[in-house]
């Protein structure tokens, strides 16, 4: 596939991105709602590329389906083959390449899992069950708000976190969020480590200077959070929906009708536990 597209589409010696780009596509095609709307996925860190060729031009990016391998005026996936416009791949690998004046989130946990590498609904509640009960109610809250696209943080010496993170079912980002103390404390700090500030700065104002000044020791004064977010493998609202249903029963260990539940796989694994029955 890559030689048949080094062949058919420009990517000669010596040919240099931005001229490969601007023999691809004219200035106003970048300007139409289509283009704004691929471009607006393309910066998002779900399409965050496997492995960038700064050399032949091409990227790898990981879809649930398969590998697309991308060049700035080619793409197998179906948004190209039916368009023949930039699709979002192409816009990110120009980004990447520094062609786009765009900026663009990564985070490689983000990266699509293919269906035949997925953790099975069977082995993702047999490792939930595992879980303490403090564990699962965390990873109700993470799962919920992974679903809703909310950022989640938390703080890194939770034992929970800790607990969720060594089985794998959650992943570090990576992102780390600072804690503050009270503006008295703030202010102790910052003429500690004689850093140039006002008592009567407001505690936003104080706070940004430990941001930009002081970022590591106000980590280790105040402590931080880190971002979490559950690995591609595992399904986030298969998690989510079931331990939400199984949180509803008031009882754990008795067995509840089921007739008011989804007729799907996770009531099926809520049956299977022994959480709910169809009788």
């Amino acid at each position: 596939m890559k030689q048949e597209n080094e062949k058919n589409n420009m990517f000669l010696s010596g040919s240099t991105a931005l001229e490969t780009w601007e023999n691809a596509w004219s200035k106003e095609t970048h300007e139409t709602e289509f283009a704004q709307k691929r471009i607006k996925s393309a910066k998002s860190a779900k399409l965050t590329p496997v492995q960038i060729d700064t050399k032949d031009l091409y990227g790898y990016f990981q879809g649930s389906r398969g590998r697309y391998e991308t060049f700035l005026d080619i793409c197998p996936c179906g948004d190209f083959i039916r368009n023949k416009l930039p699709c979002k791949h192409i816009y990110r690998l120009a980004i990447e390449l520094g062609l786009l004046d765009e900026k663009a989130e990564s985070n490689s946990n983000l990266i699509p899992t293919p269906k035949s590498e997925k953790i099975t609904l069977d082995e993702e509640i047999d490792i939930v069950e595992s879980l303490s009960e403090q564990a699962q109610i965390i990873l109700k809250r993470i799962a919920e708000g992974f679903t809703l696209a909310f950022p989640i943080v938390f703080e890194r010496n939770c034992a929970e976190i800790e607990e969720l993170i060594k089985i794998g079912i959650i992943a570090d980002t990576g992102e780390k969020k600072l804690i503050f103390g009270k503006k008295a404390e703030i202010i102790e700090l910052l003429e500690k480590e004689t850093i140039p500030h006002k008592k009567s700065d407001s505690l936003k104002i104080l706070k940004q200077i430990c941001e930009e000044k002081i970022k590591e020791k106000t980590m280790e004064r105040f402590g931080y959070q880190i971002g979490v977010t559950i690995p591609t493998q595992y399904t986030s609202r298969h998690i989510h929906y079931y331990l939400s249903r199984k949180m509803d029963i008031q009882s754990p260990g008795s067995f509840y009708y089921c007739g008011d539940l989804p007729d799907d796989k996770v009531t099926d694994q809520l049956i299977k536990r022994g959480y709910y029955t169809r009788k």
